[in-house]
C-alpha cells in the first residue's frame, strides 16, 4: 500500500508542477527533485509491500515512507494555498508599504518551504537506501492486463450474481423451510417454538441461506407479511423496529406520520400485534449478542398463539438458544471436500479459454487450496475471484505458494482455526490488487456496517480525492472489485443492469477496517464505536493518539442519543473527559474534542459524518467541529444532519473542497460560503428546511457562477427565493447533472449556454413545453448527447407536435413527463433509444399501449395516475418485446386484455390503485417470465379472487399461481396472503 500512496504522491506532484506553476516558481526544481526520488523509491515497494510480514524494520521503514510522501504532498499544497491568498489580498493593498511587506513574507515562506522539501527528500533517498540493506528487490513495471480485461468481461454477467452458483444448499433450504410451513395443533403449541436460529461462523452462508427461504416460493404463499431486517453490531432499536413495522403494514403518507409521532413502546406495541393477527415472516439478520436480541425481543409474541415464524442468523450459538430454549436451531455444515472443489472449480475455472476443464495438475493444485479455505463458501468465492483472473499455471503456482506461506506465517492449524483461515484469503486476495485497488477497496471502510452505499457517490468521492481520475475509470474500479467478490451487489438498474448500490460482508469489512488501520488509511471517531469494534471479529479500534494529525481521511459516527441541551451537552463532554482522563486502562480511548480538531488538520482529505435518522438537533459533535482547520479537505459529506450556524459558514474556507453533500440534511437557511468553492465537482444542496418556510437563496445565482469545475449539481428540493439576479450558466462548461431545475426561478431558456456535457436533466413548474425548444432543437449540443429527461408540473398542456421534438435526442433512454398531454406520436417519433418511460397526469383519452408497445428498446413503462382516462388497454401479441417491468395506476381503467404472445420478457407487473378494474387479465397466465407482481391498493373483492381460502381457490387464481412472489394490500392497506 505503500506504493500506492507513493504513486499517487507522485501523481500529485506532477499535477501541481502543471496547475499551479505560477505559484511554484521558485521551488520548481525541488519539488522535480523529490518527485524524481519517489519515482525512484516505488520501483523498490512493489517487493518491500509484499515482503512486510517477514520484518518488523521492514514494516517500519514502509509506514516511515508513506508518512513522508503524504509530508511532501501535503507541504507543497499547504504552501500554493498560502501564496494564492497572500496574492488575492496583495491586489487589494493600496498601500505600497503593504505590497512590498506581502512579497517579503511570501520570499520568507518560499525559503521556509524549500528547506523543508530538502529535507523530506534527504530522508526518503535515506529510506530508500535502507530498503536496499535489507535486499529489497528493485521491481519495473506492472503485470500485464491485458488478459485479465478480457476475462473480467467474460465473467461480468454471473459473478454480479452474488447468490446464484450456490453448492450444497439445496438440503439446508428444505429443512429450513419445512419448520416455517409447520402448522401446530392446539396440542404442540405451547412446546413449539416460533424461532428458527440459523447459527455459525462467519462465511458459512447464513444470510444467502436466509435469503434462499425468504424468497421460497412455498413460503411466499403460506405468509401474509414479511420483513427483512438486518441487526448488526451497532444498530437504533426505535429506527430496526419501526422498519419493520413499515414492512409489515405498508403505510400511506398518513400512516407514515402517525408511526413518527408514535412513543417508542407503541411501535413495539403495534409489531407485537401484527404478529398475532396475522401470518408474518420475520427476518433478523447478523445479531451479534444476547443483550441485542433482549432488546428486540418485546417486539415479538414469542408464547402466545400465533403462525407468524421469526429466523435469527447470527454467528454465536448462545444467542441462537437464548433467543428461546424451545427454538428450532440449525447449524449448516461445512462444505466437504468435493463440495468445496465443486464450489471453487464453478468460480474459477467456468468459462476457460478453450472450454476445456482444468488439467490434472491445476485440479489438484485447486483442491488443495480448496481444502485450505476450511469449506467456507465466502472464502471459497473470493479465492476463486482470485484464480479466475490468474489462469495461467504459473500464477496458479504463485498463488498456491503464497497461501501455504500466509498460513504458515500466521502458526495456525490449517483446518482447526477457519475464521483466521478466511482471513488469510481475505488477505491474500487484497494482496492481488493494484494500487489503485487497493485504494478504492480501503475506502470504503469510511461507511458504517450493513449500509447500502450508492455506487454513484462513492465514485464521485473518490475521483475528488484524486484515487481515480475519471468516473468510468472508477465505475471499472468498482466492476472489477465485484468481480473479484470483494464487495457485494446491492440494487441493480432493472433497464441497463448497472449496479447502484453495494454492501460489504462483515468478514470483508472486518478485513477492510484491520488494513485501514495498518496503513494509517482512515480514523473512525464515534461515541460508541469503540465498544463496537472491540465485538468485531477483527478487534479492529482505529483511534489512536499516533495518528491524530497523519490522517488522511476520517470518519464520524454520531452516538445513538445525541444531547439534546446544554446542560446534557456538558455532561456529555465531561463523561469524554473522563475517558480521557483514564488512559491507563484503555489506551484507545482519548479526547474526543481533540480528535475531532487536531491541532494540525492540514493532512484530511475526506469527512463523512453519519447521524442516526430522524434526529432534528444539531450534535455536540458538530457544535465542536473546528473546519477551518482541514484547509486541504476534498469531500465532506453531512448528509441527514441538522446543521446550525457555524459550520455552513466554515465551509467556505475549504477552497480544495471537490465533494459537498447536505442531502437531507436541515439547513437554517443557505450557505451563501460556498461561493468560495471553486475547485467543487459534486454539489448537492437537496437540504431540508426546519420551519418549512421559504428559503431565502438570494446569493445562490452568484455562488454556482463560479464554480465552473462543476459536473453534478443537485438543486435544493424546499422552495426558495434566489432574487432576479440569473447564473451565469456557460461558466458552467463542465456540468452533466442538472436535477431540481425550477422554471419560475429560472429562464429554462438560459441553460442554452451550456455544454453539450449535460446527460441527466430534470426541470419543474415548466409553463410550456414550448420552452424547451431552445435546447432541444437538433443543433444544440444538449439534444444529441442528454441521456435522461425529467419534466414534471408542466403547466398547459404538451401537443404532438411538441413531444416530436425528443425524437432527435439519439441518446435519450430515459423519461418522465408529469403534465397533460393531447396525443401521443407515432412510435418512430419518440426517442430511437428510449429504455424507461413514466407519465402522469397525461389525461391522454385514447389507449397508449398500441403506440408505447411498438417501442423497440423499451424495458420499464411505468402509467401513473391520470395518464389515461379510457376505461380499457389492450396489450396485443408480440407487443413490448423488451418489457421488464410494468406499473399501472388508473382511476379508470376497468379492464386490461392481455393476448397470448404479449410482453413474452416481463418479470415484474405492478397494479396499483386501480379502483375501477375488475380482474386481473386472462392473458397473465401466459407470461411465463413473470417473478413478481404486487397488487396494491385493491378492493377486497378483487384479492379475494387471487386467494385461495378454506381450500377454494379464488376465480383468478389460476392465472396467477405461477408467480413466484405476489404481495396483496387492499384498499384498507391491510396486507393480504395469497393462502390466508
Amino acid at each position: 500500500m505503500a506504493e500506492a500512496v507513493v504513486s499517487f504522491a507522485v501523481e500529485r506532484l506532477g499535477d501541481l508542477l502543471i496547475e499551479e506553476a505560477s505559484f511554484l516558481h521558485g521551488v520548481t526544481e525541488k519539488v522535480v527533485e523529490i518527485q524524481v526520488e519517489l519515482r525512484r523509491m516505488k520501483c523498490f515497494l512493489k517487493d518491500a509491500d509484499a515482503r512486510q510480514g517477514e520484518d518488523e524494520t521492514i514494516r517500519n521503514c514502509v509506514a516511515e515512507i508513506r508518512e513522508n510522501a503524504f509530508h511532501a504532498e501535503d507541504t507543497i499544497e499547504t504552501f500554493v494555498l498560502k501564496v494564492a491568498l497572500r496574492r488575492r489580498r496583495g491586489r487589494g493593498l493600496q498601500n505600497i508599504l503593504k505590497r512590498y511587506a506581502c512579497i517579503f513574507s511570501e520570499l520568507i515562506a518560499l525559503h521556509k518551504v524549500g528547506t523543508k522539501i530538502d529535507g523530506i527528500r534527504t530522508r526518503i533517498s535515506s529510506l530508500t537506501t535502507s530498503l536496499q540493506t535489507y535486499n529489497i528487490k528493485r521491481i519495473e513495471g506492472e503485470r500485464s492486463s491485458g488478459n485479465e480485461t478480457r476475462q473480467r468481461l467474460l465473467r461480468r454477467s454471473y459473478s454480479h450474481v452474488v447468490d446464484e452458483g450456490t453448492v450444497g444448499v439445496e438440503g439446508n433450504v428444505k429443512i429450513l423451510v419445512e419448520q416455517l410451513l409447520v402448522i401446530e395443533s392446539s396440542e404442540n403449541r405451547s412446546s413449539s417454538s416460533s424461532i428458527v436460529s440459523i447459527w455459525g461462523m462467519g462465511g458459512l452462508g447464513k444470510t444467502t441461506l436466509a435469503k434462499k427461504i425468504y424468497h421460497d416460493g412455498a413460503v411466499r404463499r403460506h405468509f401474509e407479511c414479511f420483513a427483512w431486517s438486518s441487526v448488526s453490531q451497532q444498530f437504533n432499536i426505535r429506527a430496526l423496529v419501526q422498519e419493520i413495522l413499515i414492512k409489515l403494514m405498508p403505510p400511506s403518507p398518513e400512516q407514515r406520520m402517525e408511526i413518527e409521532k408514535m412513543s417508542d413502546d407503541e411501535v413495539v406495541k403495534r409489531v407485537y400485534q401484527i404478529q398475532e393477527e396475522k401470518k408474518c415472516l420475520v427476518i433478523l439478520d447478523d445479531v451479534w449478542s444476547t443483550e441485542a436480541w433482549d432488546t428486540l425481543r418485546p417486539a415479538f409474541p414469542l408464547h402466545k398463539a400465533s403462525n407468524s415464524k421469526i429466523v435469527i442468523t447470527t454467528r454465536n450459538k448462545a444467542v441462537a438458544s437464548h433467543a428461546d430454549p424451545r427454538a428450532f436451531l440449525y447449524q449448516p455444515k461445512c462444505l466437504t471436500d468435493d463440495e468445496s472443489w465443486e464450489l471453487l472449480n464453478r468460480r474459477a475455472f467456468f468459462g476457460c479459454d478453450n472450454g476445456s476443464d482444468p488439467t490434472i495438475n491445476m485440479e489438484e493444485m485447486g483442491r488443495e487450496m480448496a481444502r485450505y479455505c476450511g469449506g467456507l463458501p465466502l472464502a471459497i468465492v473470493v479465492l476463486g475471484g482470485l484464480l479466475a483472473k490468474n489462469r495461467a499455471l504459473h500464477d496458479l503456482e504463485r498463488i498456491h505458494r503464497n497461501i501455504k506461506s500466509y498460513l504458515m506465517r500466521s502458526g495456525k492449524d490449517n483446518y482447526k482455526q477457519q475464521d483466521s483461515v478466511v482471513l488469510d484469503v481475505l488477505a491474500l486476495s487484497y494482496q492481488d490488487l493494484s494500487y489503485h485497488l487497493k485504494s478504492c477497496f480501503l475506502y470504503l471502510a469510511h461507511f458504517p456496517e450493513d449500509l447500502e452505499i450508492s455506487t454513484k457517490t462513492l465514485v464521485r468521492m473518490w475521483v475528488a480525492e484524486g484515487i481515480v481520475s475519471k468516473e468510468d475509470v472508477g465505475e471499472g474500479y468498482l466492476a472489477e472489485l465485484i468481480e473479484r467478490c470483494m464487495i457485494q451487489v446491492g440494487r441493480t438498474s432493472i433497464h441497463d443492469g448497472r449496479v447502484k448500490t453495494c454492501q460489504m460482508h462483515d468478514l470483508m469489512r472486518d478485513l477492510c477496517l484491520s488494513k485501514a488501520k495498518e496503513e494509517n488509511f482512515l480514523e473512525i471517531i464515534g461515541a460508541t464505536f469503540q465498544q463496537v469494534e472491540k465485538s468485531s471479529s477483527s478487534t479492529v479500534t482505529l483511534l489512536t493518539h499516533s495518528t491524530i494529525d497523519n490522517v488522511r481521511r476520517r470518519a464520524i459516527y454520531l452516538d445513538q442519543s445525541p444531547p439534546t441541551n446544554s446542560t446534557s451537552i456538558v455532561a456529555e463532554e465531561a463523561r469524554v473527559r473522563a475517558v480521557s482522563n483514564n488512559n491507563n486502562k484503555n489506551e484507545d480511548a482519548g479526547d474526543i474534542n481533540v480528535k475531532l480538531n487536531p491541532e494540525n488538520g492540514t493532512p484530511l482529505r475526506s469527512l463523512l459524518i453519519f447521524y442516526p435518522p430522524k434526529e432534528e438537533t444539531v450534535h455536540w459533535m458538530v457544535r465542536k467541529l473546528e473546519l477551518k482547520k482541514f484547509t486541504l479537505l476534498r469531500v465532506l459529506s453531512v448528509e441527514g444532519l441538522a446543521l446550525g450556524e457555524n459550520l455552513p459558514r466554515a465551509i467556505g474556507n475549504l477552497v480544495y473542497l471537490k465533494f459537498l453533500s447536505f442531502k437531507n440534511a436541515t439547513l437554517l437557511r443557505f450557505p451563501s460560503s460556498i461561493r468560495n468553492l471553486g475547485c467543487i465537482q459534486t454539489l448537492d444542496l437537496r437540504f431540508t428546511h426546519s420551519s418549512g418556510e421559504l428559503i431565502s437563496c438570494l446569493r445562490m445565482n452568484e455562488v454556482i457562477g463560479r464554480m465552473k469545475w462543476l459536473r453534478h449539481l443537485y438543486l435544493p428540493y424546499v422552495n426558495f427565493n434566489v432574487g432576479k439576479s440569473k447564473v451565469q450558466w456557460e461558466k458552467l462548461s463542465n456540468l452533466e447533472t442538472l436535477k431540481h431545475f425550477n422554471a419560475e426561478q429560472w429562464d429554462i431558456k438560459d441553460l442554452a449556454h451550456l455544454t453539450s456535457k449535460l446527460q441527466k436533466l430534470s426541470v419543474k413548474k415548466l409553463r410550456n413545453f414550448k420552452e424547451l425548444e431552445v435546447i432541444l432543437k437538433p443543433s444544440h449540443p444538449i439534444s444529441s448527447n442528454i441521456r435522461s429527461l425529467l419534466l414534471s408540473d408542466i403547466a398547459t398542456k404538451m401537443e404532438e407536435i411538441d413531444l416530436k421534438q425528443l425524437s432527435k435526442c439519439q441518446h435519450l433512454c430515459k423519461l418522465c413527463l408529469v403534465g397533460e398531454i393531447s396525443n401521443l406520436p407515432k412510435p418512430d417519433l419518440f426517442p430511437p433509444n428510449l429504455t424507461e418511460l413514466s407519465l402522469g397526469s397525461s389525461k391522454l383519452q385514447q389507449d397508449p399501449i398500441p403506440i408505447l408497445e411498438r417501442l423497440p428498446n423499451l424495458t420499464i413503462l411505468s402509467l401513473w395516475h391520470d395518464s389515461y382516462i379510457g376505461e380499457e388497454m389492450v396489450f396485443s401479441p408480440n407487443g413490448f418485446p423488451r418489457l421488464k417491468v410494468l406499473a399501472l395506476a388508473s382511476d379508470f381503467v376497468k379492464r386490461l386484455k392481455v393476448h397470448i404472445g404479449a410482453m413474452p420478457n416481463l418479470n415484474e407487473l405492478n397494479i396499483v390503485n386501480c379502483k375501477l378494474l375488475e380482474m386481473v387479465p386472462e392473458g397473465v397466465r401466459y407470461i411465463t417470465t413473470l417473478q413478481t407482481m404486487r397488487i396494491h391498493l385493491m378492493s377486497k373483492d378483487f384479492i379475494q379472487r387471487l386467494q385461495v381460502i378454506d381450500g377454494k381457490e379464488g376465480d383468478d387464481f389460476y392465472k396467477v399461481q405461477h408467480v413466484p412472489s405476489i404481495t396483496l394490500i387492499d384498499d384498507d392497506l391491510v396486507m393480504r396472503s395469497i393462502r390466508p
